[in-house]
């Protein structure tokens, strides 16, 4: 099933005759291109739609009949199929998939603020491959968290949020494996509460307070929410012989933290934004490790237990 979004004319940028935005995390994103193939949005995103605010990252989209590989070393490789290079004033983000040869197969070349946004998209790679979704992830996370670390803005983090009728914003970092996604069965079964992710969110703080927001990243156990709350306490999942929680010192805490998000590390700013905010963040919220084992004594657990 495939989801052309809402779409209207605009006038800006010039070029643009259409355009669809996309609101992630009080982030917004706007595609704009001068046909509805240009802008299309995967069913995935369809949720996050919203056109009604004025846009923080402006993406122009367009179809070029070749993409030559860069011939200068890159600046950060994800081992996926994405790499960075540096261009004078711009950086060069190639997707590139074995799948589809040895050339890039779409290319975004971002402005230094990650403001605005070139989308090209290789059409003779990309042919007999339709539809062709521009914003197709990890593009689109990739846009909305180095802005987010480019402006100080806040952090993606790797867990499980939700939104208890008693507990209210509860948030489970965890790395692959560590239990994010039965952590999200049991509260669903036993509570259930409004899950905004199993697997990623976003935090900001907004007048001191710290919010979680969901993303359409979602993980196993397939819970993606376009919602927000805010965050009373983190915890850092632990598998565990029985239930324990533990409040961790700041320091310690920055380090967990930083370990379960997405920092730029092409951006040694943007690394060091992500530990600034993260730093200002546990100042509002505490963090606890939860060890913990995989029945509804470990929610009982968590509503239970007093700092």
């Amino acid at each position: 099933m495939l989801v052309d979004a809402r779409t209207f004319r605009t006038s800006l940028p010039p070029l643009a005759v259409l355009r669809n935005s996309l609101h992630l995390g009080k982030v917004t994103l706007a595609l704009c291109g001068a046909s509805p193939e240009e802008i299309r949005i995967h069913e995935q995103l369809a949720p996050f739609v919203d056109n009604s605010h004025p846009a923080d990252i402006e993406v122009m989209t367009e179809f070029v009949e070749g993409l030559q590989p860069r011939s200068t070393p890159c600046r950060f490789d994800s081992g996926a199929v994405w790499r960075v290079f540096s261009s004078s004033e711009s950086l060069v983000f190639d997707f590139m998939s074995d799948v589809l040869g040895s050339h890039p197969y779409k290319r975004m070349v971002v402005n230094e603020d990650f403001s605005s946004v070139r989308l090209l998209l290789n059409r003779s790679v990309l042919a007999g491959h339709a539809p062709i979704f521009p914003l197709e992830y990890p593009a689109d996370e990739l846009l909305i968290t180095n802005y987010l670390a480019k402006h100080s803005l806040g952090v993606e983090v790797h867990g499980c949020g939700l939104i208890d009728s008693i507990a209210g914003g509860q948030l489970f970092l965890g790395h692959s494996g560590a239990g994010k996604s039965t952590t999200t069965r049991m509260w669903q079964t036993a509570r259930q509460p409004l899950v905004l992710s199993d697997d990623r969110l976003i935090l900001r703080l907004d007048g001191g307070a710290l919010r979680m927001f969901g993303t359409p990243w979602h993980g196993e156990a397939a819970f993606a929410e376009q919602g927000n709350a805010p965050l009373n306490r983190m915890f850092i999942l632990q598998h565990g012989l029985s239930n324990r929680i533990t409040r961790m010192p700041k320091p310690l805490a920055v380090g967990e933290v930083f370990a379960r998000c997405f920092p730029p590390f092409h951006s040694a700013e943007g690394v060091e934004h992500t530990l600034e905010f993260i730093s200002r963040m546990l100042d509002e919220v505490p963090c606890y490790e939860f060890q913990f084992v995989p029945n509804e004594s470990a929610i009982t657990a968590v509503l239970d237990f007093h700092d």
